[in-house]
């Protein structure tokens, strides 16, 4: 398939192979490495993105603050800063690593997605200003724990969303 964005094919142990095409990752079951970030206020609160109805996956549900594919040549660090800035339009804060976990999920839409996971964590001041880009969030709130534990409850989530909550915020469900 050509033109889809390069990303991270790795092995077993996330080991860079080389480049593969996003789709043929999902499609294949390949192996790739992925960012998501979790955006707190002083007082704990959560913000959430809603994603917009017309992604492939997913659509319509409640995820991580921001969050999404490696680019062929990036660190997940980096990945992490962009996908902030491009997602909910924050840029140059802390991010501190609080997870790191491989998991094998398939998608309501049958996407393979096999794929090691970096979770960051940032604290930001209270009323920063967030901007959504419109082609990919719907909508963004502020939630408190309580408040996305029944977020969850509710089932209208990505599994990225699920595994975070499970593995940083300690929500079972």
């Amino acid at each position: 398939m050509p033109d889809q964005e390069q990303i991270w094919h790795v092995d077993e142990h996330d080991n860079p192979i080389g480049p593969i095409g996003r789709d043929d990752s999902r499609r294949t079951g390949a192996r790739y490495r992925i960012v998501r970030v979790s955006v707190e206020d002083i007082n704990g609160n959560v913000l959430l993105q809603k994603r917009v109805d017309t992604k492939k996956t997913y659509p319509g549900c409640w995820d991580t603050s921001a969050g999404g594919n490696i680019s062929y040549g990036e660190s997940y660090d980096d990945a992490a800063a962009r996908e902030l800035s491009e997602e909910v339009g924050i840029r140059d804060v802390d991010l501190q690593e609080v997870a790191y976990f491989y998991s094998e999920v398939v998608d309501p839409a049958d996407n393979k997605m096999n794929r090691f996971t970096k979770v960051y964590q940032t604290i930001v001041p209270r009323g920063i200003t967030v901007t959504p880009q419109s082609d990919e969030v719907a909508e963004l709130v502020w939630v408190t724990p309580d408040e996305l534990s029944g977020i969850i409850a509710e089932g209208r989530i990505t599994d990225g969303l699920h595994q975070v909550a499970q593995r940083y915020y300690n929500i079972e469900h």
